[in-house]
């Protein structure tokens, strides 16, 4: 058990490595080719075009504070994709919203049809080509109230009369907190920036899906155990990603949606995001709440609420969305969640490694994303690396390993302390049945030395073929052993009642090396014997069968036989109970150990004075 314990972790470790890479990994630079652009000018002559998209990445020129013309106004120049908010352009800080005309000359390998595609440019744009429009999304304007946002992504096909293409992307933000070009631009022929766009889509896709995969199994995991409040944050957390991948992806949700507004679309991110910060909280207090009633957590919680529905509930105000305001809430809750598990990892709390492990690559991963964002990191073996979708698997499965590892380790417990419930109750009957014995020893004593010492030796034959059993260190034996124990048992009654007993066992010799739990037949027996023995003879006969994959085994007495009320009063306290029945030792006890063991129970049927017959079902083993 210890081994595949080891080995079922050590499985689902390799799993989590395994996606996450993947997730990561999975990259589209072989379908396009990028080339440093530099001074806003970039030569495409002798490349071919046929095979490939090209990335148009690097410094354009860029013509801020206006919109219609470039003519009268001095170029300066701005990385593509990137935020203008915060650079200097003429000696000028721009902030996040205004206006201007990014620029960019391209010389390609002959005239003909091109496509370009734009994911997000915000808040709207015009798209022009040797000064022809060719698109426009939104409506550019020079101020909020003429500016219509739109967040459509754009697939564009054009005719290039020459070889030299001038492209001017004419934007306006007002709705914002970044403007620009945020995210890359290409250029290329129909069929290979088709192409390009397909694998970046079913990439989008393939993370969204193993997303939805992932929260349905959590939701699952969640029913079958019965509410456990960690996985329901874990599927909480699932769903929220889920909306924000689809969101900054460029092209998922509002492809899917375009009807929906930024401010629908902004309101949806930051409430998603604040979901997945709301989550992540009540997991660690879920896992961990003793380390979660100190003040600064609390206060933490209500802050983290407030905001919550301060974003759902107002309009969609720019000053709710800047990052005055949300990077500091992410940053203290950031730390506070670090502090928080660094304390149970080094208070070597249970799982305390895994969800450290986790929660470090997660905020690592959402911090390179918004440095990748802002910067565009060009390295080698992490360009194109999507470090958001690498973090939020990697924190999932990590965490869905620990949810793994607590069922696991539960089963392990709820194992163990089914073996012990059996062997306490097998225990329990046996002092009972002792007890029953000693005093008819006692008894004898004084009215019959010979018959009390025959009872004795017979006592010590019982308890010989008893106790070759040991409950402490198995559950089942054979039944072969428990017959030999019944009629270790029935000599021993003889003893002290004249043999008056008869008894006669129908079992065929290739059923009795089926297992059976101890203690199941012999306290029926001594059942027949205490209450159904009237005068002169009891005949008792049990009888083994085989039914197909079950065995059927039944006490069967001629005795006085049991009362229709008493009868029926047994029946209702024979549905099984656990062993602090106030049923006593005997019936109840039995019939547990054979719910618990072989979900099985007694049938009893009995006529006033023509006998008795219980009988059991347990699973055919031998």
């Amino acid at each position: 058990m210890k081994e595949k314990y080891k080995k079922n972790r050590k499985a689902l470790l390799f799993l989590i490595l395994s996606v996450c890479l993947i997730s990561g990994l999975v990259s589209i630079r072989n379908q396009y080719i990028s080339y440093p652009i530099a001074d806003g000018f970039l030569n495409l002559s002798k490349e071919n075009l046929e095979e490939k998209a090209v990335q148009l990445n690097g410094v354009w020129k860029f013509y801020e504070g206006t919109l219609d013309g470039t003519g009268s106004q001095t170029a300066d120049s701005l990385e593509v994709p990137g935020s203008w908010r915060g650079k200097v352009i003429n000696g000028k800080k721009l902030g996040k919203h205004g206006i201007g005309v990014y620029e960019l000359r391209v010389k390609v390998p002959s005239p003909g049809d091109y496509c370009m595609k734009l994911n997000y440019v915000s808040s709207a744009y015009q798209l022009y080509i040797n000064d022809k429009k060719i698109v426009e999304n939104g409506t550019i304007g020079a101020d909020k109230a003429t500016e219509i946002p739109s967040w459509n992504p754009q697939f564009v096909y054009f005719h290039a009369d020459q070889n030299d293409l001038v492209i001017k992307i004419k934007v306006s933000n007002f709705h914002c907190n970044n403007g620009g070009i945020v995210l890359p631009v290409y250029i290329g022929k129909q069929v290979p920036l088709f192409r390009f766009h397909l694998f970046n889509l079913m990439k989008n896709i393939g993370f969204i899906g193993i997303l939805a995969g992932m929260a349905c199994y959590l939701y699952v995991f969640n029913w079958c155990l019965n509410k456990k409040a960690q996985s329901i944050c874990l599927w909480i957390f699932c769903i929220s990603v889920l909306v924000v991948a689809s969101i900054i992806d460029g092209e998922s949700l509002v492809s899917i949606f375009p009807f929906l507004t930024i401010d629908t679309v902004l309101k949806a991110e930051y409430v998603s995001f604040m979901v997945q910060i709301t989550s992540i909280q009540f997991f660690l207090w879920s896992m961990y709440p003793e380390l979660g009633k100190t003040h600064p957590f609390r206060f933490l919680k209500m802050l983290d609420l407030i905001y919550t529905a301060i974003l759902i509930c107002l309009p969609a105000m720019p000053v709710l969305y800047d990052d005055i305001v949300f990077i500091p809430i992410l940053f203290v809750n950031a730390l506070c969640y670090f502090l928080k598990i660094a304390k149970a990892f080094k208070l070597k709390k249970a799982n305390a490694g895994p969800v450290f492990l986790g929660y470090c690559v997660y905020i690592v991963s959402c911090v390179l994303q918004i440095v990748d964002i802002q910067h565009n990191i060009d390295v080698k073996f992490l360009n194109d690396f999507n470090f958001y979708y690498f973090g939020v698997l990697f924190f999932l499965l990590s965490q869905g390993y620990v949810l793994a590892v607590n069922v696991e380790d539960t089963f392990r417990q709820s194992e163990l302390a089914h073996e012990m419930e059996i062997a306490s109750l097998q225990a329990q009957i046996s002092p009972h049945f002792l007890f029953n014995i000693l005093h008819n020893i006692y008894c004898l004593m004084d009215t019959n030395v010979n018959m009390a010492k025959n009872m004795l030796m017979c006592l010590s034959d019982f308890l010989r073929v008893k106790y070759r059993f040991d409950y402490r260190t198995y559950t089942l034996y054979q039944l072969k052993e428990e017959l030999d124990l019944v009629n270790a048992y029935v000599e021993l009654e003889n003893v002290r009642m004249n043999g008056a007993l008869k008894l006669e066992i129908d079992a065929p010799d290739e059923l009795l090396s089926n297992d059976i739990l101890p203690l199941t037949i012999q306290p029926l027996v001594e059942n027949s014997i205490k209450h159904g023995y009237k005068s002169g003879e009891l005949n008792i006969l049990i009888r083994v069968m085989a039914a197909g994959d079950r065995l059927v085994i039944s006490v069967e007495d001629d005795g006085r036989g049991i009362s229709p009320e008493t009868l029926e009063t047994i029946d209702k306290s024979n549905i099984p109970k656990s062993s602090t029945s106030k049923n006593g030792v005997g019936i109840s006890n039995i019939n547990y150990r054979l719910n618990i063991c072989f979900q099985s129970r007694l049938f009893i049927e009995s006529l006033g004075l023509k006998g008795t017959k219980i009988s059991f079902e347990i699973p055919k083993r031998g």
